[in-house]
């Protein structure tokens, strides 16, 4: 069973306050970090006592601020700020210790479950985000799930009905629930004195239905939706589906979206596996990983080298039915990401996805091992922090395409097993990605020089195909190779066979009863004959290997006799020519490898 945030009563709170430290606590009914404090150590504290302090509670420094002397402390689990606070004001070196308060932007939502129902939007600084923009109107995300409930109070103003790709139709309503789950998180109508706050205020959602009454969905129809939303201009397009099987119709769709300007966000998945999970590990699209309340990942959580950035995995949320609710796993994580970059792209519209991308990545709080890692990817979004660095960057710029070429194997070159394709591109300003294709589907890619690929062969059909490197750079802007023709031939080819002609005569019960005739036999294959005579004789052909043994007869009474057999040994075939009765010239031809 997932585990939930539970949180202390407020009255537990107080008694606490009272009975321990009084008012030197501070306002613990006022919203603050759940782990960590901020202490100062009296100037000239050795650093050997400051450490002991902090390890005597088996507390930690996450960081600091030197110019004013101020540790940023993380807690051990089960400690809590109270007893933290109590414990440091009892040591004479500590000059000061406090809760770190959340502090309210000018922008706080009205919705009543914000405040102790969507923490995890506080922890991510939605609110100082907020202060810089809740979106806008001409920038549009789009949730591409089981549809979206159009009814419900809490989403009511905020939803464009799209297409419905399962039914056929204009009318996206949600035959599952999910959908509608997934909606309230990125974009729930805000600010409306009901139910929750969505991660972007303002951004149209348009809704495009993928998913069945089941919650399934094919990669056609994710492929279909993808291009669909991407044509009614969304910005950010979210998926919160996960297989394990590569969809090279999907990836087309997420190539074509970015190269329209859109981002594609996809949830990592809920089965706590390592191995590649799509559409998340598509290239071009941001994976999302799955974090709990401690920001560990949430141990039904996916993760990978193809993981970009984490967010929370649990949320009150809209429902279907009018109700608002908790949910949770990684299908809620994606759209906190979705809504983050309707945000990013509301402060800086002229953005382009690579820049948004690097933008939502470079801005994250760094969790697990310092910088990237294949649990968190980059870290959590923050959203202040990215919508900040958007409405201060540059947008737009780079145009110019790469270019890329096959190096090896050269054009119309015969291949046989295993063999290296070998590709180079170049750009202005840096290649991102090359992608290998073959027969026009993508095979691979590679995101740093040598840019290169084995090819097993033995797994294809003799005759001919063709290989083409497609090379990405960071502003999305895309260069294709020319194409190269290869033949593979993985069966040996045989020898042209040789035809050998044989004349004699031959009588019965006389001299000449018989003739051999000898062919040297070169290679495995068929052997076939041909005997043809005139006049009233009778004749036979015989066969023989070269170990002597025969392998074919003929002896019909008619001219022509055939024989054909199948030469397993190289070597010297005999081919004997008998006189049944009566005499007569003939003629033998002889065909083999």
């Amino acid at each position: 069973m997932r585990r939930t945030r539970g949180f202390l009563p407020l009255a537990g709170v107080f008694a606490f306050v009272v009975l321990g430290m009084g008012s030197a606590l501070g306002d613990l009914s006022t919203p603050y970090v759940p782990d960590q404090v901020l202490v100062k150590f009296r100037p000239g504290t050795p650093a050997s006592e400051v450490a002991r302090t902090h390890a005597s509670i088996h507390a930690a420094i996450r960081d600091e601020i030197p110019q004013i002397g101020v540790q940023i402390v993380g807690l051990p689990r089960g400690l809590s700020v109270g007893r933290a606070i109590g414990f440091y004001r009892r040591n004479p070196n500590v000059e000061f210790v406090e809760p770190d308060y959340y502090v309210e932007g000018a922008l706080v939502p009205n919705d009543p479950d914000f405040r102790y129902g969507q923490i995890p939007l506080q922890w991510m600084n939605a609110e100082a985000a907020w202060d810089i923009t809740t979106g806008s109107s001409s920038v549009a995300i789009a949730i591409l799930d089981s549809g979206a409930e159009f009814t419900h109070p809490d989403l009511q103003g905020r939803l464009v009905a799209g297409w419905d790709f399962v039914a056929g139709d204009a009318d996206p309503g949600d035959e599952h629930g999910h959908g509608t789950m997934v909606t309230g998180v990125a974009g729930a109508t805000t600010n409306n004195d009901k139910g929750v706050a969505g991660v972007t205020w303002i951004s149209p959602v348009l809704i495009v239905r993928i998913g069945d009454s089941t919650g399934w969905t094919t990669w056609s129809r994710m492929a279909q939706g993808v291009t669909y939303a991407t044509d009614h201009g969304s910005r950010a397009i979210n998926l919160s589906f996960a297989g394990t099987s590569y969809p090279s119709s999907v990836a087309s769709a997420v190539d074509y979206a970015w190269s329209k300007g859109a981002v594609t966000v996809a949830s990592a998945g809920n089965d706590a596996s390592g191995d590649p999970h799509y559409p998340a590990a598509i290239p071009r699209v941001v994976a999302v990983s799955g974090v709990e309340d401690h920001d560990l990942l949430v141990y039904y959580s996916n993760y990978g080298s193809w993981v970009d950035v984490c967010a929370p995995c649990g949320s009150r949320t809209t429902w279907p039915g009018g109700v608002i609710s908790n949910t949770g796993g990684t299908s809620i994580s994606a759209p906190f990401v979705t809504g983050l970059f309707g945000l990013v792209f509301s402060a800086n519209p002229s953005l382009t996805p690579q820049q948004a991308v690097d933008i939502v990545c470079q801005t994250a709080t760094d969790l697990g091992d310092p910088g990237f890692d294949q649990y968190y990817g980059w870290g959590k979004i923050n959203l202040y922090r990215a919508v900040l660095a958007a409405s201060q960057a540059a947008g737009g710029g780079d145009s110019t395409q790469p270019t890329t070429a096959i190096v090896a194997p050269v054009p119309a070159c015969v291949l046989s097993g295993t063999t290296e394709i070998t590709a180079s591109a170049s750009d202005d300003t840096g290649v991102e990605t090359v992608e290998l294709y073959l027969d026009g589907q993508l095979a691979g890619w590679v995101n740093s020089t040598p840019y290169q690929w084995t090819w097993d062969t033995i797994q294809e059909a003799d005759g001919e195909h063709v290989i083409q490197a497609k090379a990405r750079d960071r502003a999305g802007n895309m260069g294709e190779s020319a194409l190269v023709t290869v033949t593979v031939r993985n069966t040996p080819a045989q020898p042209e066979p040789i035809t050998e002609t044989f004349t004699g005569s031959v009588g019965f019960a006389r001299k000449g009863t018989s003739q051999i005739h000898r062919v040297n036999v070169s290679a495995p294959g068929t052997v076939s004959a041909a005997l043809a005579w005139g006049g009233k004789g009778d004749l036979n052909l015989y066969a023989y290997s070269p170990s002597g043994l025969r392998v074919a007869v003929s002896a019909t009474k008619s001219a022509p006799e055939t024989i054909s057999f199948t030469a397993a040994e190289i070597g010297t075939y005999a081919l004997e020519v008998v006189a049944a009765s009566g005499k007569a010239s003939y003629t033998l031809t002889v065909t083999h490898p």
